[in-house]
């Protein structure tokens, strides 16, 4: 039984990512499975709605018994953001003892969804639900820095850019240079420019379409969290928010 549960996992794997309609000698080719049980496994397939075939062709491929399946999936709360994220959050903060933060996208700004509090008596705190601007906070660099070009050169001519700090980055080219290496790296810095004293990092968060919805950070005072402890820091916060993504079905890239 699970052996043959096995092998129709691979065939409708093999289905859903093939991209157009195969024939039945391709899908024994792609899975490596005899001849006979990719037929016998179709026919089962094909009944249910899972597979379909081309009656003119007599080609194989996803039927809409895998949209539906897909969709109500899609709406458990099991793939809900705050629920999947505040684990890591909780880590986080265990792990560097510093406050950790959910920023989702909403607009051109993003909103505190959650937040794990630092146990020091000096901390950040940002109320949840407070909207701030992304271009200038770690978390918004993090969702930044996760846009197509055509999604941030947008967002660039048409918001305002003031600054909060005498480190704001404003200029549109510099922000630019900044984002590709937050891309390159897999983190986004904050370093004082919102608020003097206070330094952040930040990773993006991709759902299955691979579209960035949000950002996992840590913030805190810089007399903790200097600039080079968040360059450190950087890379556990992007495994993080990996995961978060993962979790939403993002794939990510190999290498």
């Amino acid at each position: 039984m699970a052996q043959s549960l096995d092998r129709a996992l691979d065939l409708l794997e093999t289905l859903a990512t093939s991209g157009d309609d195969v024939a039945l000698s391709q899908l024994t080719e792609r899975t490596g499975l005899p001849l006979g049980t990719v037929h016998r496994l179709l026919r089962t397939l094909v009944a249910r709605g899972y597979a379909a075939q081309n009656p003119e062709t007599r080609l194989y491929g996803p039927g809409p018994g895998l949209l539906r399946v897909a969709a109500r999936a899609a709406a458990s709360r099991r793939f809900d953001l705050t629920r999947i994220a505040r684990p890591s959050l909780r880590e986080l903060t265990a792990n560097t003892d510093e406050t950790s933060n959910l920023l989702t996208l909403q607009g051109d700004e993003g909103v505190y969804s959650e937040q794990v509090a630092s146990p020091h008596l000096v901390r950040m705190f940002t109320e949840v639900g407070q909207r701030v601007p992304l271009y200038c906070t770690g978390g918004g660099k993090a969702i930044l820095s996760g846009f197509s070009s055509e999604q941030l050169e947008a967002y660039l001519s048409r918001v305002e850019r003031r600054p909060w700090t005498t480190k704001t980055l404003v200029a549109a080219e510099t922000l630019r240079h900044e984002l590709a290496i937050a891309r390159e790296r897999g983190f986004a810095l904050d370093d004082e420019e919102r608020e003097v004293g206070v330094c952040c990092v930040a990773a993006p968060i991709f759902d299955r379409t691979g579209r960035c919805i949000a950002a996992l950070s840590i913030s805190g005072p810089t007399t903790r969290l200097s600039l080079a402890r968040a360059v450190a820091l950087g890379p556990r916060v992007r495994q993080a928010a990996d995961g978060c993504s993962m979790q939403l079905g993002f794939v990510l890239a190999v290498g």
